[in-house]
């Protein structure tokens, strides 16, 4: 059993750091188009929103 957990773990683990790439990747692109003039101001809404998610 606790080696399904891990392989359990070990997959969200790495279905959230492609998730935070592609938020990463996004906000580079509204830096981009001018839609957000600061990289700070993007990288604090993604803290904002992950800071109290389930690990």
């Amino acid at each position: 059993m606790e080696v399904a957990v891990k392989k359990d773990y070990q997959i969200a683990l790495e279905e959230q750091k492609v998730e935070v790439r592609n938020l990463v990747l996004a906000g580079l692109d509204q830096i981009k188009e001018g839609k957000t003039k600061d990289f700070n101001s993007v990288c604090d809404r993604l803290e904002k929103k992950y800071k109290n998610e389930a690990i």
